[in-house]
């Protein structure tokens, strides 16, 4: 039996960045009304969306994009840790999650196009903008395929660090689903890291390595044998609002400036899909961004301290941050 899983690669300037037709079309099973409705093609997806409008032309935006695809598997996923994210064990309890950090697609791509599709003129931006809601529309299950490419890109690129945990633990949990006879079946992590094993891949388009040259900045060479990263621990957010602040290193952030992910002193940013329940929940998070080829970048290299200038976006009324600090963490071979 074949199946056809279709994904939505926005991270492809032929073509990718606008909503796939087949999900247009008003008479169409995957048509969803609860779509923001400035948001249809031509105007390309705003893969660093935080709420506002960039206003940008689509040239100065598709470089955008490819340069926010590179910052989230290149830059910021340097390592396991930072790519998916805090560590969870049996006993942890998701919500208090004693601040693990955010997967750096998660935080990135992954939450902008959420965002950037659900109904901004609704109360919880619903569908796709809020996470009791998002599955009701049928772009959520292929823009979450996307991210399951993204695994394999990251993956793809060859550059050490760029594997999965090795622990015994993360490779032996496990998951209950039901198969296509309706029977349980249990699927283990170990079993999910190799697509030959699945039996399916990705197609390769022409564009879909634009994003592999598009370093903000200029390239200088770089450092080997260590990662500095740098640690914003203890992000506590309300969980009922999206929340959304950018990072930069070595940049004095003017008011009224227009900042853009092409600026070679962003860092990234960290962003939260809203919970919206009956219950509103503080909840602990932490982000991870790499500098290596930021501090190259801004010729800065050298530099005893650096400058951290967190900007609020969306939601940071009453965000806090415990700890703000630089590693320097070993790559892995």
């Amino acid at each position: 039996m074949t199946i056809r899983l279709p994904y939505w690669n926005g991270d492809d300037p032929v073509g990718g960045m606008t909503i796939p037709d087949f999900f247009l079309p008003e008479n169409s099973p995957a048509y969803d009304v609860y779509r923001d409705a400035r948001h249809k093609p031509p105007l390309l997806v705003d893969l660093a969306f935080d709420g506002r409008e960039r206003d940008v032309s689509n040239e100065i935006q598709k470089q955008c994009n490819l340069t926010t695809v590179y910052r989230d598997l290149v830059r910021n996923g340097t390592d396991s840790k930072s790519f998916f994210g805090g560590e969870y064990v049996a006993g942890d309890a998701p919500v208090a999650n004693g601040a693990k950090s955010i997967g750096s697609v998660e935080a990135g791509t992954h939450t902008a196009v959420h965002r950037w599709v659900g109904d901004s003129t609704k109360p919880n931006n619903e569908d796709m903008g809020n996470f009791y809601s998002a599955g009701y529309d049928p772009v959520f299950y292929i823009h979450h395929s996307n991210v399951d490419r993204m695994w394999k890109l990251w993956k793809d690129l060859g550059i050490k660090g760029h594997k999965e945990p090795k622990d015994k633990d993360w490779l032996d949990a496990s998951y209950v689903f039901y198969d296509e006879n309706q029977d349980l079946v249990r699927v283990y992590n170990k079993d999910c890291v190799k697509l030959d094993k699945l039996n399916y891949d990705y197609f390769v388009t022409k564009g879909e390595i634009a994003w592999r040259k598009s370093r903000p900045g200029h390239h200088l060479t770089r450092g080997q044998g260590a990662n500095e990263i740098l640690l914003i621990n203890g992000i506590r957010f309300n969980s009922d609002k999206f929340v959304k602040f950018d990072v930069f290193v070595n940049d004095n952030v003017e008011d009224g400036k227009l900042t853009t992910p092409c600026d070679p002193e962003y860092a990234g940013g960290f962003s939260q899909v809203p919970h919206n329940d009956k219950m509103k929940m503080l909840m602990t998070s932490a982000a991870r961004f790499g500098l290596n080829e930021i501090l190259e970048d801004t010729k800065t290299e050298g530099e005893e301290y650096a400058l951290v200038t967190l900007v609020a976006r969306a939601g940071c009324d009453d965000l806090t941050v415990a700890d703000i600090k630089i590693e320097l963490v070993p790559i892995e071979d």
